[in-house]
């Protein structure tokens, strides 16, 4: 799953275009968690599991466009749609979740790089959780998760 301003690790090395691509891929999971949710069996362990990650991630998307505008920026929009492919059964729900949280684990460790104190440790646990949560979904484990 691909959304603007992806552009992997080490791409920025401004904080704020970070927090910005942070949040780009946060609305992305919003997006994608809510539409894996909607689509799987209610109240399978699956759906469930969609559901929580809906719930950390639409917290953490807020979180993060509340601290941009503190910093007196803008905080970049959701898109209206977000290419996913199709969720019409578990294994495409994992599929999609997995690549969403890949690409998190990306985007947060730019975030870890470019930041100090209390940011740093805000986006080192964001980048724990994504990863956490690409292992629950069948991920790959990674010594670095986020680095490609």
């Amino acid at each position: 799953m691909r959304r603007d301003g992806d552009h992997g690790a080490g791409a920025e090395t401004d904080p704020t275009d970070a927090w910005q691509n942070a949040l780009a891929g946060e609305h992305a999971a919003v997006y994608a968690y809510g539409l894996i949710a909607g689509r799987l069996a209610e109240g399978s362990a699956v759906q469930r599991q969609a559901a929580s990650a809906f719930a950390l991630h639409r917290k953490r998307r807020d979180d993060v466009m509340a601290r941009l505008v503190r910093d007196g920026q803008t905080p970049v929009e959701a898109q209206p749609a977000y290419e996913t492919g199709a969720v019409d059964n578990t294994a495409g729900a994992r599929r999609v979740a997995q690549a969403v949280e890949a690409g998190l684990c990306r985007s947060w460790l730019v975030v870890v790089g470019v930041t100090t104190g209390a940011a740093r440790t805000y986006a080192a646990t964001a980048l724990t959780e994504s990863a956490a949560t690409l292992l629950a979904w069948g991920g790959q484990p990674s010594a670095l998760p986020g680095v490609s």
